[in-house]
Parts: structure tokens; C-alpha cells; sequence
């Protein structure tokens, strides 16, 4: 995709979930997580006694749930726990459910390590559409549950660099919605 090359659609700014919400999302949907993979392991466990010495069986077992809870409901119209109760959905920039890969790599960036969050919840203090690093990453938006996009616009790529790295992101840009030529001048007929 060229740069400039499709349309996204953006929300007002309240329409955003800020720092206070986005945490409280992470602090119900961590411990569900958590609760799920115990709960896969053990009931493995009770199934095959030495499930530890099966090459890869744990961490496949205990990963399974966090991809279907953060991934594929997450995607899902039924939404994680955290995002009920936030009353907030996670769209892409098109304002379409994100795509399985989109989600997917959005999570594994936050399982990436704990300096990943502050980093994350830091960068979505400046950014514009309050997306945090993880989105600007995967291409989405957290926004509330009832939200309606205010306005459409390019989808062109942007340029970060930080801690020695260089990014690229790509982003709406407001009111620059491709359009098509203009029409031509008409001339004014003589009076």
C-alpha cells in the first residue's frame, strides 16, 4: 500500500479511552488471563500427569487461553470482560473489528515486559487519538463502546524515532479523505 493510498475514519477526542479507562481494562482482563491459563494447565495436568515433561506442552497450554481471550474475543462483538466494563470496543482505522494478525502482534507487544507498559501507557498521554504505543503498532484504536467516527481522512505513514529506533505507523490524517479531481472551471457566461 502506497502512501496515502486508502482512507481511515477518525473520532473526537472524548471519544478516545484515556489513561483511567485503558487501565482499568488491564486490570480486570490481566487477572482473567491469568485465571484462564491456570485453569487450562490444571485441568492438563489432571489429564496427563507429566504434562511438564511433554516438550512445549506447557507454554502452547498456557498461552492458548490468552490468544483466545485477547485475541479472539477481544475481535469478537462480545468483547473481553475489561472492555464491557469500560464500555469501550477496539476497531482499526478503517472503524472495522481489527484483523486476527492485528491483535495478535498488539499482544504480543504487551506481553513484551512491564517496561513495554509504562512505555505504553507514557506514549498514549501525547498522542493525538490517545492510541498507545501497541496501537499505533497494530493499526487500532480503543475508543468508547458507542462511538461514531467524526470524520474521514488519508491513511499515510508516519515516521517515529525513539531510543535509537526508527518506526513507521500509519495514520489518519483529518480531513485529507482522497477525493476525486475537481471539476474543472466554469466559466462565467457574459451578461
Amino acid at each position: 500500500m502506497g502512501q496515502g493510498s486508502a482512507s481511515g475514519v477518525y473520532y473526537r477526542r472524548e471519544d478516545y479511552l484515556g489513561v483511567a479507562k485503558r487501565l482499568l481494562i488491564d486490570v480486570v482482563d490481566f487477572p482473567v488471563a491469568v485465571a484462564l491459563s491456570m485453569l487450562v494447565l490444571r485441568a492438563a495436568a489432571a489429564v496427563v500427569p507429566d504434562l511438564e515433561d511433554v516438550p512445549g506442552a506447557v507454554p502452547l497450554l498456557a498461552g492458548a487461553p490468552w490468544f483466545a481471550y485477547f485475541v479472539l474475543l477481544k475481535r469478537s462483538r462480545f468483547r473481553t470482560l475489561g472492555y464491557v466494563v469500560a464500555g469501550a470496543q477496539i476497531l482499526d482505522l478503517q472503524g472495522t473489528r481489527p484483523g486476527i494478525f492485528q491483535l495478535f502482534g498488539r499482544l504480543l507487544f504487551a506481553l513484551a515486559g512491564p517496561l513495554n507498559f509504562v512505555f505504553d501507557l507514557l506514549w498514549l498521554t501525547g498522542d493525538g487519538d490517545r492510541q498507545a504505543f501497541r496501537d499505533k503498532f497494530a493499526s487500532t484504536y480503543v475508543v468508547r463502546g458507542n462511538a461514531t467516527p467524526a470524520g474521514t481522512g488519508t491513511i499515510v505513514l508516519r515516521t517515529y524515532m525513539f531510543w535509537g529506533m526508527t518506526f513507521l505507523f500509519k495514520e489518519v490524517v483529518r480531513g485529507a479523505a482522497r477525493t476525486t479531481a475537481p471539476a474543472a472551471p466554469q466559466e462565467k457566461a457574459p451578461h
